[in-house]
């Protein structure tokens, strides 16, 4: 399982209302980001990687135009108004859509 495997989780316990603070230990936007952080530096004091989530960062930066320098937490905050669970949402939302535009479905037997 994945960093992209574990934010779907968090988009689908947003979704049924258990908030922010229950998927990243925190009710801010930041909350979220620390814990993509805390995640990607397991990864990297373990010497693995995540390629998808590489692909992930590399398509929201040069399809969807939407990882400025500032980090894409600012602009999603302020792109929804100071609301940090929105924000959070919109995140996902890319995520799921990158997920889904580029895994192929398991074939069936």
């Amino acid at each position: 399982m994945g960093l992209l495997d574990v934010l779907r989780w968090s988009r689908q316990q947003l979704m049924i209302g258990r908030g922010l603070w229950f998927v990243a230990g925190g009710d801010r936007v930041d909350s979220l980001v620390s814990f993509i952080h805390g995640w990607l530096a397991h990864d990297v004091f373990n010497q693995t990687s995540d390629p998808e989530w590489q692909a992930f960062e590399t398509w929201l930066r040069d399809v969807k135009n939407e990882f400025p320098g500032e980090g894409w937490h600012v602009k999603f905050l302020v792109d929804c108004g100071g609301d940090h669970e929105r924000a959070a949402m919109k995140f996902l939302d890319f995520v799921e859509e990158f997920v889904t535009s580029t895994r192929t479905p398991p074939t069936e037997l």
